[in-house]
Order: structure tokens, then sequence, then C-alpha cells
């Protein structure tokens, strides 16, 4: 820890989800264009790490580390419509009309969404390359006010890039003085090998 570092940090919540938006990754690992898209409702992260405790001298000797193992995305938008479907998943669309081949290939595809502080700042996550099952959809009578269920996606996502030392995750935060939108932005859907380099932080 660094000699001048606070000793508490601030009291801070995070609570909300917009702002989706989502790009499909080329062979190429870029991605050509982005699309917004409103009605999220929710959206839940999930990174799982794999460590090993060797043990030596009658205890605890060494955890070793195999890095992030799994990572997951999980998002309920109330309507997830033919564009997003036909990006996604590479459905056909016939006469107005959505077509789910048996052998129907996913496309890999980036995503950002945006959550807020207590303080008022935003914290934007970019999942970087990632495949996502098929739509969930629930249903029901209405009896009185309409009461709808969000469709529900799940991604598995891997490392963009090298697959020893790619990224997986990207988390933005305005309360970081050094944050840029733009820079961040363009990290998570880059057009060009120049847009997809992530420099180390010389503050660092």
């Amino acid at each position: 820890m660094a000699e001048n570092a606070t000793a508490t940090n601030k009291k801070l919540a995070k609570f909300g989800a917009s702002n989706f938006e989502y790009g499909v990754v080329g062979d190429d690992e870029f991605v050509a264009a982005t699309r917004k898209i409103v009605g999220l409702s929710t959206v839940k992260m999930d990174i799982s790490t794999e460590q090993k405790t060797l043990a030596a001298d009658d205890g605890p000797y060494l955890i070793l580390s195999a890095g992030i193992t799994e990572a997951t995305e999980a998002v309920e938008l109330y309507d997830v419509d033919t564009q997003m479907k036909k990006d996604f998943f590479n459905i056909q669309v016939s006469s107005g009309t959505e077509v789910y081949a048996k052998n129907l290939t996913p496309n890999y595809v980036a995503t950002l969404f945006k959550t807020k502080l207590s303080s008022g700042k935003a914290v934007w996550v970019g999942m970087l390359k990632g495949m996502f099952t098929l739509p969930s959809v629930e249903t029901k009578t209405v009896d009185g006010a309409p009461d709808p269920t969000a469709d529900s996606i799940t991604g598995s996502f891997i490392p963009r890039g090298d697959s020893d030392n790619g990224n997986v995750v990207l988390i933005g935060r305005e309360d970081n003085p050094d944050f840029n939108f733009e820079t961040f932005h363009k990290w998570v859907f880059p057009t060009t090998a120049e847009d997809a380099v992530i420099p180390e932080d010389p503050k660092a």
C-alpha cells in the first residue's frame, strides 16, 4: 500500500442498470459497429478464479492461481428484438418470421452496461468476447394490469486476443480521475488494432 493511501474508503453503494450496448466480435477480434438497446431490466456478472493451496513443511506453503477460469453475464431485457437475435444467434428471418435452425451458430459479442454509485458517478462494465444462450421467455395470462416478465439470456465469456493473456472484463469508474469514457468505449469495442491496445498505467 502506498504511504499516502487513504486509511478508509468512502461510503458508496452501486445501484441501477442501463445503457446496454453490444457489438458483434469479428474473426479479427474487432467490432465493426455497436447497437444500443433499451428495456434492460437486470444484469448480473459472475467471475470465477481457480486457486490451489500447496502444502509443505506440515502446513500451507503456496497458493497458485489459474486466473479467471469462468466469466458469465446474465441479462434480462423486456424484449430481445429480431435484430438482436440475428446479431447474437445468427437466426434467419423469412417474411418477418424468425427461423431457428437446429445447427445455428451464435456469434461472439462484446457488451457494455452502466450502473451508478450513490455519489452520482457512473460505473461502466464491458464484457469483451462472449457467446449467449437463446432467450428464455416466460409469459402468463393477463388478469388486471399487465405484469410482463423480461426475456433472459446468459453469456459465457473468454479472453479476447491472446488466449493466455487476453482480457475478459473492463470496468471503468468515473470516480477515478483518469477515466475517459471515449477511451474506455473503444477498448470494449475496438475497430482497429490501435484501438485494442490497452497501455500499462505509467503511474502504477
